[in-house]
């Protein structure tokens, strides 16, 4: 959770909801006309009546939220300020992730600004300069909240539409701009980009995966797999239903393992949850021979690599036989602990959703204290062991920081 080190921090973000209500609220009186008489100052001056207003209105909370998420949206100039929050990670995303990162963004504003909001209901906003060019304005006001007072700068710019919108904000040498970019720049040193998307936005969850943001009836994007199957296909496609989007897996005999490195705090974010769908199990499949060990779903999670090499991973598995809770793993280097969550053919063709204490299951296979940040997932779909056929389906690979669940290991197997 974003946590402000200075107390001038967080006073500055009860300052900015002040500002970005007064501004979004000219969305609603058509004050952003393409006018070149227009001055950014107006727009605040006008709407402090009205914000006054909005403040006490006796709203939910939850009707709260939104009208300030609505006006943030509208009124900050994300276009610009996004990117220089994320500098060359932005580069990188793609259109899907970028909007990932805005709407989280947005909910770490919301979040901690609604709860500065009645602290500014009646402060005095007094304009003391401002500079203003064709497209970019620079105001600096003094905020008397009853305290003393502070020394606001507000940064705007023009957009194509005539539009003056919120690009920063600066109380001395407080800006909001730096903050977001050195909170982001220090949580992305550790871990991966997801993990950021889930800490600002407070949701209570990591999305490890949903494939959303990748191209239907392609492989996923960002996912990769071992060299030695380079040259075997890849039962693996993303498709598309209902306007959601998930992976299916066909496999007749390939045994391709996808892998996705994606860091986050397993200390903090302790479950894992997500969903699949089996439409095909390999017939006699038993996980705990090599001659039979194939399954109709199977999820790694990674915990991490000795020596920078051999993974510890426990693999959650729809198994063709074995009971729920059986655990075991094969002798061998690198061998994952494996985890039956669903078996046999008895809810083939629906979707099925599990929860699990992924810090727990450490303990109990690999014995000991996990470590603080888990590295992966993998995705396994096999029937080659049995020269059978496997088709299933999965989506919504999550981290969970709260949630009612074991480990799902119920009974360790001996395996061969």
């Amino acid at each position: 959770m974003l946590q402000l080190v200075q107390q001038k921090s967080s006073r500055l973000f009860g300052v900015i909801i002040s500002i970005i209500i007064m501004v979004g609220l000219l969305k609603s009186i058509d004050l952003f006309a393409n006018n070149d008489d227009y001055i950014p100052d107006e727009t605040i001056k006008r709407s402090y009546g009205e914000w006054q207003s909005i403040v006490n209105d006796t709203l939910t909370e939850t009707d709260a939220h939104e009208v300030v998420k609505n006006i943030i949206r509208q009124v900050f100039y994300f276009e610009s300020f996004a990117p220089q929050v994320l500098q060359q990670t932005w580069e990188k995303l793609a259109p899907y992730h970028r909007q990932q990162f805005v709407d989280a963004i947005t909910e770490s504003m919301v979040k901690k600004l609604t709860a500065k909001v009645d602290l500014y209901s009646k402060a005095a906003l007094v304009l003391k300069n401002q500079e203003v060019k064709e497209k970019v304005a620079t105001l600096d006001y003094e905020l008397d909240a009853g305290k003393r007072p502070l020394q606001l700068r507000v940064f705007m710019l023009k957009n194509d539409s005539g539009q003056w919108k919120i690009r920063n904000l600066k109380i001395g040498k407080n800006s909001i701009l730096s903050h977001y970019y050195s909170y982001c720049k220090k949580v992305l040193k550790k871990y991966s980009f997801e993990y950021l998307i889930g800490e600002l936005g407070e949701y209570g969850y990591v999305v490890l995966e949903n494939f959303e943001g990748s191209d239907a009836d392609a492989l996923p994007r960002g996912w990769s797999w071992k060299s030695k199957d380079n040259e075997k296909r890849k039962p693996y496609l993303v498709r598309s239903e209902n306007d959601n989007k998930y992976l299916e897996a066909t496999d007749e005999g390939e045994s391709v393992i996808l892998g996705k490195n994606v860091k986050w705090n397993l200390r903090k974010y302790p479950y894992v949850s997500f969903k699949w769908r089996a439409h095909r199990i390999p017939e006699g499949g038993d996980e705990r021979f090599g001659k039979t060990v194939d399954s109709a779903a199977g999820l790694y999670f990674t915990y991490k690599k000795k020596l920078g090499l051999i993974p510890e991973s426990v693999k959650f598995v729809w198994s063709s036989t074995l009971p729920v809770g059986s655990t075991m793993i094969r002798s061998g280097i690198g061998r994952p602990w494996m985890v039956v969550a669903e078996t046999g053919k008895d809810h083939l063709g629906e979707w099925r959703t599990y929860v699990f204490n992924l810090y727990e299951a450490y303990k109990k296979t690999f014995g000991g204290k996990p470590p603080k940040g888990a590295l992966g997932v993998g995705i396994l779909s096999d029937a080659n062991s049995l020269k059978s056929f496997a088709y299933a389906d999965y989506d919504d690979i999550r981290a969970v920081k709260e949630a009612d669940a074991g480990s799902g290991v119920l009974k360790i197997l001996k395996a061969e």
